[in-house]
């Protein structure tokens, strides 16, 4: 293994145990504080879906302190699980395009609340999650499918490192700890895939892999005498940052000069990010037309081939309702927006949105192949029943950096998706409370755990199915 490899990832790690919140450019600062309002609003609104709820009740099998979105506790690395798998199981998280893809704050936010020691401020979180999108976005970049059998590198496995940086700098662990730690989330992060419904990119379990990494280092596993290093092992390398090659990425190399984490998206839409700008073309086509969801006779959506998949017209899961380019543009047509409370499980089999569904048809189209990872454009083209039509092509998706939410537009949505769970009043604490740097963390989110109804007795293994967000028990704006 060339010398240079391991230099580069302790390098990193050395950075992200140091890097101090008066580190972090003001704009970046904002960033980060509409990523934590982000991650925790999604969170709570996502606690009540299937995929969630049992994901919360295998994770208070383990008991501990650690406060779960669906009731109850838990020990640190189940809850982080549980509360990951809760804050993308909307798949309204933010996420980062040339960082691999990945969704780097429902892995990073739930860890690092789960693992959070007591006294932690806002301001201390906001700089481990700093950290933490700083090192897994560089692990994202580099493990971004360069071939057609790399399929499985998605946000679970560059989150597990993201998590692992995260936990370590509240920790407050050392240089070599922090490697220690990033190595052995490397080293059992999940194989991630697209698996559906429930699995998605294993991101609950990136969570997971990332707090009892930076627990095992914490403890002292990995570490050698005299800090001495490992003989190096032909073929294997410790993180992605060793691999030979990893120094000649800009975007890696740029670590502590560009914060990558200034630069994610964030979700109008809750779906796949790869329909993003279709349902943005859509929604504009139909202002343009002056059409109702009445008139289309037809929807054609044209992608890249990577996105051709999502065509599902009837989903019966919520996963695969937000992997379905037919499904969400529906919602579009028929309810003017594809929110947390259009796409849920309360739609799901709906007839007037299935028909619709079964008018949209997705066409391969060369020409988009090689946008990604960098965006997801779409050509769309409505016709009407009378013969009217229109096409646009979509090169950005509201959210983006180049065509930002209003803050107006987030706390809309953050207050929307939120009181799924929480009060209205609770929810608008929280939100005003993580934007101080100064408050104890445990403190602002407190009243929104106690909003959280208790935990529902267990049932037997398949009774929840069907069930979730479609149950009316949240509080409604």
């Amino acid at each position: 293994m060339p010398e240079n490899s391991p230099g580069l990832s302790r390098r990193i790690s050395s950075w992200s145990s140091g890097v101090r919140w008066s580190d972090v450019p003001e704009a970046v600062r904002g960033r980060a504080v509409d990523a934590l309002r982000d991650v925790v609003a999604v969170m709570f609104g996502g606690a009540a879906t299937t995929a969630a709820r049992l994901a919360s009740a295998y994770a208070r099998t383990a008991p501990g302190n650690s406060p779960l979105a669906g009731g109850g506790f838990a020990d640190p690395a189940r809850a982080a699980f549980a509360n990951a798998t809760a804050a993308t199981a909307l798949d309204f998280e933010d996420g980062h395009y040339l960082g691999g893809g990945i969704h780097p704050g429902s892995v990073v936010v739930a860890a690092g609340l789960a693992a959070a020691p007591p006294g932690t401020t806002v301001g201390d979180f906001l700089t481990a999650q700093v950290a933490g999108y700083e090192v897994g976005l560089r692990a994202g970049a580099l493990l971004w499918p360069r071939h057609a059998d790399d399929w499985y590198h998605c946000t679970g496995t560059a989150g597990s490192i993201s998590a692992a940086a995260a936990v370590a700098r509240l920790y407050g662990l050392d240089a070599d700890a922090t490697a220690r730690a990033v190595t052995l989330a490397w080293q059992h992060a999940p194989m991630a895939t697209f698996a559906l419904p429930m699995v998605k990119e294993s991101i609950g379990w990136g969570a997971l892999t990332g707090v009892t990494a930076a627990d095992l280092a914490r403890g002292g596993f990995l570490g050698l005498p005299g800090g001495s290093r490992p003989p190096a092992l032909p073929g294997f390398a410790a993180t992605p940052f060793d691999v030979p090659g990893a120094e000649d990425n800009d975007l890696v190399m740029s670590f502590g000069e560009t914060f990558e984490s200034g630069r994610t998206y964030f979700k109008k839409y809750a779906c796949c990010r790869y329909i993003h700008a279709a349902a943005h073309g859509l929604a504009s086509l139909l202002r343009e037309l002056g059409a109702a969801a009445a008139e289309i006779e037809e929807i054609e959506v044209r992608t890249h081939r990577g996105a051709l998949f999502l065509d599902e017209t009837s989903p019966r899961t919520l996963e695969h309702a937000q992997y379905s380019f037919p499904h969400v543009l529906a919602a579009v047509a028929l309810d003017g927006a594809a929110g947390a409370r259009q796409i849920d499980e309360g739609h799901l089999g709906d007839p007037r949105r299935d028909a619709l569904a079964a008018r949209v048809r997705l066409v391969h189209a060369p020409e988009l192949d090689s946008a990604p990872p960098a965006s997801y454009p779409a050509r769309v083209r409505v016709r009407t029943v009378d013969g009217r039509e229109a096409e646009r092509l979509c090169t950005e998706a509201p959210g983006d950096p180049g065509l930002p939410l209003s803050d107006d537009e987030l706390r809309c949505k953050w207050l929307d998706v939120m009181t799924l769970a929480v009060p209205r009043e609770v929810t608008e604490g929280v939100l005003d409370g993580l934007g101080d740097p100064e408050r104890v963390l445990s403190d602002v989110l407190s009243p929104a755990w106690k909003a959280v109804p208790p935990p529902e007795p267990e049932r037997e293994p398949g009774s929840e199915q069907g069930q979730g967000q479609g149950s009316g028990k949240g509080q409604e704006q």
